[in-house]
């Protein structure tokens, strides 16, 4: 299947849009890490320098791009040893709502063939990312569990002070392609006022589950999120 490419203009977008989506309000300062030992190097995300993050197949290489972690709430975004999303974690202070920028999220769904949407590991409910390493292709089985976790995130966030959020994506060994084969997700709430913390943890495979087997994974995740007082 041909590749949909986006045109000037759809990237210039991008590029615009990516930026607004990885700040994590207002005030934060974006970067990407350049991948010195200790971290120390790091240029800033805006309008122009986003264009390093553009709705392409690979990315750059086992690579982070984070947010400033002594705001009020931080973004990181990792990539795998060929460019491809790993990892995305978030910690949400007061939600403020991503508005749907579903440029790259059209492109990534192709790349998966009939079946696949393109959809972001965090969501945009909780102010994920709309570029490249925070969207990959999923099947719409795959899609609704995480918006399942989108809905469960933000239940927790009324509830807590502090909710951090995970998503890691698994890749098969020695497949070079882009589509994930599986998600992990972790969500842990904390309130400072009473010091209470807790977590929970889904794994759930990137295919068409059937309806009850949806059902089960999806009633999990509700078990454990009513267990940690949400």
């Amino acid at each position: 299947m041909r590749d949909r490419q986006p045109t000037g203009r759809v990237l210039a977008v991008l590029a615009a849009t990516a930026s607004l989506a990885v700040m994590a309000g207002a005030g934060s300062s974006a970067h990407a890490d350049t991948g010195s030992p200790d971290g120390a190097q790091a240029v800033q995300v805006n309008a122009t320098a986003a264009a390093e993050i553009p709705c392409a197949k690979y990315l750059q290489k086992k690579h982070t791009y984070r947010t400033d972690p002594a705001g009020p709430s931080w973004q990181t975004y990792k990539t795998d040893k060929l460019g491809r999303p790993a990892n995305a974690e978030i910690r949400i202070g007061a939600v403020d709502r991503d508005p749907k920028l579903g440029l790259c999220e059209a492109v990534v769904g192709e790349w998966g063939g009939p079946g696949h949407v393109g959809a972001r590991m965090i969501p945009a409910g909780v102010r994920g990312a709309g570029h490249r390493a925070n969207v990959v292709p999923v099947t719409k089985s795959a899609d609704r569990i995480l918006k399942a976790v989108e809905r469960k995130t933000l239940r927790c966030n009324a509830s807590y002070k502090i909710v951090t959020l995970g998503v890691t994506a698994q890749y098969k060994k020695n497949d070079n392609g882009v589509v994930p084969s599986g998600f992990s997700v972790y969500l842990e709430a904390k309130n400072r006022a009473i010091e209470f913390g807790s977590n929970s943890f889904l794994a759930f495979d990137n295919k068409e589950y059937t309806k009850a087997g949806e059902r089960r994974l999806i009633d999990s995740l509700a078990d454990q999120v009513e267990a940690m007082r949400c």
